[in-house]
């Protein structure tokens, strides 16, 4: 059971808007993969700009690759795109296409973040993130800000410790998968054969991006809070995130449709300047 504040106001606009989509079985699953295919382009765009001595491409490169996986990646992880086991081979796939072959970790990690949102359990803000944040917000915002490497350690802190809470059911990962995504990774690699110096300028960018999608989902001053409705560039309906948690099947189509007509809580300015300058801007905790 996902924690929400919308118990009161079912959402029903965005459910009849699901069915009335999903009477189409393909609608979905090709306007989903048109337009991760648009944003793949796109990200070839600005590769090719890199190359050719437009370094500051790899900012917006990395923004679209943040688009590209809420839309792909993360749908495909809550099965969002077709609705049945095929998605799970789209996410690995997607992920390995922008050389992030890592599909079935994200899969994993992402869905007990859902299951145990806000909890000490939830491995996007355990303990350990918690204390640093208010031990010391800048070296946090330092921490997180370095890709891959502070992800890395927290996936290890969280496995550490894993054995040691109650018992659930847990969610595995498919090593067929994941060694499939890592050779599709490296056939793409050699076949496109981009800069490294793209790819850590991309992968620095949406890293940046996607901690500060983080700090609007799931941070704030609300005492009683426990996710918020906000604004992101490109955020692809993200931002209807207390309706993604109560319901996470509904598409990123519903969620950008329902999100129009939803009062925004926070936007990515507003959380910027909370973590940075307001003492009681916090992580939500589970009640």
């Amino acid at each position: 059971m996902y924690p929400t504040k919308m118990t009161n106001n079912q959402p029903d606009l965005e459910i009849k808007l699901e069915k009335r989509l999903r009477k189409n079985a393909y609608l979905i699953p090709m306007v989903t993969m048109g337009t991760a295919g648009l944003l793949l382009f796109g990200i070839g765009l600005m590769m090719h700009l890199f190359e050719a001595g437009r370094y500051w491409a790899c900012i917006p490169a990395g923004v679209l690759v943040h688009s590209y996986v809420i839309v792909s990646l993360h749908e495909g992880a809550h099965k969002s795109i077709t609705r049945t086991k095929a998605d799970r081979l789209i996410a690995n796939i997607s992920a390995a296409l922008i050389f992030l072959p890592v599909g079935e970790l994200y899969r994993k990690y992402h869905l007990i973040h859902h299951r145990d949102t806000n909890s000490v359990n939830d491995p996007i803000s355990p303990p350990v993130l918690r204390k640093l944040y208010l031990k010391n917000r800048f070296y946090y915002i330092l921490c997180e800000c370095i890709p891959l490497l502070y992800t890395f350690y927290l996936v290890m802190n969280y496995q550490k410790t894993e054995n040691k809470r109650a018992p659930v059911n847990e969610i595995r990962i498919s090593w067929a998968y994941f060694i499939f995504s890592i050779v599709l990774s490296a056939f793409w690699f050699v076949l496109v054969q981009p800069s490294l110096w793209f790819i850590g300028g991309t992968l620095l960018a949406f890293n940046v991006v996607s901690v500060l999608r983080n700090w609007c989902e799931h941070m704030g001053t609300n005492p009683d809070g426990t996710s918020n409705t906000y604004w992101f560039p490109m955020g692809f309906g993200i931002g209807h995130h207390e309706l993604h948690h109560e319901k996470p099947y509904l598409s990123w189509l519903t969620l950008t449709v329902g999100l129009f007509k939803q009062k925004k809580e926070t936007n990515p300015a507003k959380a910027l300047y909370g973590i940075l300058f307001d003492k009681s801007f916090r992580f939500y905790t589970k009640k």
